[in-house]
């Protein structure tokens, strides 16, 4: 493990020393979830002799993202995450990007927020485009855990697909994504997994220095629980809608945004209550850009 990463961390060097040669931007947001499952919630909701109702839990979300173009094809990101299905998550990437090709690899680590089970593993992108219009972009990312034993019984995996066009100062896609996050806990193994399929709309509004989007789709949301006796799976089902806007005035931007579901269905014998707003995801941050 060492030796894998001391050339890489020597490489992490000569890039930061060359950190200053182009543009930079620092964007930092920080928000809330509340369609999550107690992290620390070890009995099912299937279990028998168990409350049947679903509880909330409202995760705080962060996101901190440094950005840096070393030339006009070359780039790197730095980026720590945390959200309601990963936890904590650091990820460095460096970018190839052209007309027609961009290539995005790097290292992806995960943590608990008991700061306990550090795994890590790979991550990557890949974006291909045709006619300056058409892209499609497969994405993943994986850490050497359970699976391979590697630095704790932990695992973290991601995966997704887009599939979009530019029309004007607009960009319709359509997406479908899958995060994943395996935990053990002595003997008990608990498996958070989310799908999300969407339709979006990115677009810009360029005499007002504003860009957004807006999506709607639908998830499935659930968490395994394997333990020695049994097994047993929670699952919830959701449509949602969501938008976000982006205001920048250089050096300075504001970004903020929302998400609603506006059906969910629990699998029996869960049940959820109609009061959506309780689900709701809201962030909000600031975006810094360095010349």
């Amino acid at each position: 493990m060492k030796r894998f990463l001391l050339p890489f961390f020597v490489f992490l060097l000569f890039i930061y020393n060359s950190a200053f040669l182009g543009a930079s931007e620092l964007e930092i947001l920080g928000g809330t979830n509340g369609l999550t499952y107690d992290p620390d919630k070890t009995d099912a909701y299937s279990e028998s002799d168990t409350p049947k109702k679903f509880i909330n839990y409202s995760f705080f979300l962060a996101n901190v993202n440094f950005r840096h173009n070393i030339s006009e094809t070359l780039n790197f990101s730095l980026n720590f995450e945390r959200d309601n299905v990963l936890q904590n998550s650091l990820s460095t990437l460096f970018g190839v990007k052209t007309d027609y090709i961009n290539v995005d690899f790097g290292l992806f680590t995960g943590l608990t927020d008991k700061f306990t089970g550090l795994d890590v593993g790979f991550t990557g992108n890949l974006e291909l485009i045709a006619a300056k219009i058409l892209f499609f972009s497969i994405s993943g990312s994986s850490t050497l855990g359970e699976r391979y034993n590697f630095t704790s019984n932990n695992s973290r995996e991601t995966a997704g697909a887009k599939l979009g066009f530019w029309v004007g100062n607009t960009i319709p896609s359509i997406s479908a994504d899958m995060k994943t996050f395996s935990r053990q806990d002595k003997n008990d193994i608990f498996t958070d997994l989310l799908y999300r399929f969407s339709f979006n709309l990115d677009f810009m509004i360029k005499n007002i220095n504003t860009s957004g989007y807006i999506n709607t789709g639908y998830q499935i949301y659930s968490r395994n629980y394997k333990k020695e006796t049994a097994k047993f799976t929670d699952s919830l089902n959701s449509y949602f809608a969501g938008l976000g806007l982006y205001w920048h005035n250089e050096p300075f931007g504001f970004k903020f945004g929302a998400e609603l579901p506006f059906i969910i269905s629990a699998e029996d014998p869960m049940v959820v209550t109609k009061k959506y707003f309780l689900f709701s995801k809201l962030y909000a941050g600031v975006v810094i850009t360095f010349d």
